[in-house]
């Protein structure tokens, strides 16, 4: 029997080349019949095969090893960092972390949740899908039971070491009163033309979520197609579509929870074409002239009223005359008129308003006379003899005063003054003397008639 010598075990290592090329040095090792072979180069692809080494010689080589892509070697991440609870309530937990410092030369594929109920000694996983970023609300909390939790980061090669929140949680709400604040986009007023968009933003604040309302002029706020209600804590905003003329007025937002309540107004203003105006008519009516009244309309459209344009037509005629004035000055008497009225602001003009026809002719009124007094008139000498008289009539009747039975009209003097208007006639007479007794006419007189008036010491009227 012949005893084997000892073994020397070499490796000869190949880097491939695309079309074969030159091997790569030996490395020789002796028992245990494993080495480490170092000169590699980070991303190269190598085949590995063995020689056996004797006193005699060395053997034929080994079959080729796969091939083996030199990578760093991948090892478990490094544990999340900086964990921090952000926010909770009885029933769930709001964390955030930063990326570990370290990955294992393997990306990070998620994160695992953890959680420890207080008195127990065991770790249960809360998410069954890795989290794949750096923030996760931990659900199914049981209000009033205290809480542990930890994170883990994963790569290929397997969990890290867990990090855990610096503090417990407890499962409990927060308490804190509603905070309403608008927007600055908003803060005074808001103002736009119809067919435009509202948009009405606050923030709210409060524990736990408020709930939201919305009304407007002290009314609980209509919902239709045209508005959205869009609460996204703490952002909370009201959006109206197409808006009209009706959507002008007071909004306020109520928020309310367990701890309170708070709100907030934001008055809206719409702009559009005004409202026609009302109570259009025709009035004092001569053979010259008309004058066309009306008030203002209902809905100025939320800016003020700039104009009115007036126009008139004859009716055979088609087109209409715009008129500048609101006293038609310019007619033909014994003629047939219309008129119609627009009103005017900066966002355009209302429909028009038309009277009805309306003939240009005098009005005739017989004229009628009343004296302010109810007895006759008894004064000193040297007092003064007051006399007022009201007019009326169509046309504006002329008016002289006499004296007794004389038929001349009493003049202006030193001691007499007389003045007459519209619809009233004034005489006054100063320093009265004896010689001023008497019965003091006035007379009124147009187209229609004349009447007269005495006053003196019996009153008598006449009108014809």
């Amino acid at each position: 029997m012949v005893e084997s010598p000892s073994l020397t075990t070499s490796w000869r290592k190949k880097r491939p080349q695309p079309r074969g090329g030159p091997e790569s040095p030996e490395t020789t090792c002796t028992q245990p019949l494993s080495t480490e072979v170092s000169g590699l180069f980070e991303g190269n692809t190598y085949e590995f095969r063995v020689f056996a080494e004797n006193i005699a010689g060395i053997s034929e080589p080994s079959l080729s090893s796969d091939p083996i892509k030199a990578t760093r070697a991948i090892t478990k991440p490094g544990p999340p960092g900086n964990p921090k609870l952000k926010d909770w309530s009885k029933s769930h937990a709001d964390i955030c972390w930063t990326k570990p410092t370290r990955d294992g030369g393997s990306p990070i594929l998620g994160y695992v949740i953890e959680a420890q109920k207080s008195g127990s000694a065991q770790w249960d996983r809360i998410n069954k899908d890795l989290v794949k970023i750096c923030a996760y609300r931990v659900p199914g909390l049981i209000e009033g039971l205290e809480y542990r939790i930890r994170i883990r980061a994963t790569n290929k090669v397997g969990d890290s070491e867990p990090r855990e929140l610096p503090q417990t949680v407890l499962a409990k709400d927060i308490l804190v009163p509603p905070e309403v604040v608008v927007d600055v986009s908003c803060r005074d007023s808001v103002t736009v033309r119809a067919g435009q968009i509202i948009s009405l933003i606050t923030r709210v604040k409060g524990r736990p979520d408020p709930e939201i309302t919305w009304t407007k002029d002290a009314r609980a706020l209509s919902r239709d197609k045209r508005t959205e209600v869009n609460n996204n804590y703490p952002l909370c905003e009201l959006v109206i579509n197409d808006a009209i003329r009706s959507d002008y007025g007071k909004y306020a937002i109520v928020a309310k929870n367990s701890s309170g309540q708070a709100q907030a107004t934001i008055l809206v203003n719409v702009l559009d074409t005004p409202g026609a105006c009302q109570n259009l008519k025709v009035a004092y009516v001569t053979k010259k002239s008309c004058m066309v009244s009306w008030e203002n309309p209902e809905d100025n459209g939320g800016t003020e009223i700039t104009q009115y344009i007036i126009e008139c037509r004859q009716p055979s005629q088609r087109g209409w005359t715009v008129e500048t004035y609101f006293m038609a000055d310019r007619c033909i008497e014994n003629q047939i008129y219309q008129f119609r009225v627009q009103t005017k602001n900066e966002g355009g003009e209302s429909n028009w308003v038309t009277t009805a026809e309306v003939m240009v002719k005098e009005q005739l009124v017989v004229p009628e006379i009343k004296i302010k007094l109810d007895a006759a008139l008894v004064v000193k000498a040297g007092d003064s003899i007051p006399i007022e008289a009201t007019v009326m009539g169509k046309p504006q009747p002329d008016i002289k005063w006499t004296k007794d039975e004389s038929a001349e009209e009493m003049k202006k003097g030193p001691r007499l003054q007389i003045e007459s208007g519209a619809d009233f006639s004034k005489l006054l007479l100063t320093g009265a003397r004896r010689t001023d007794s008497g019965k003091y006419i006035v007379t009124a007189s147009n187209n229609a008639g004349t009447c007269s008036l005495c006053k003196g010491d019996a009153d008598h009227e006449d009108c014809h």
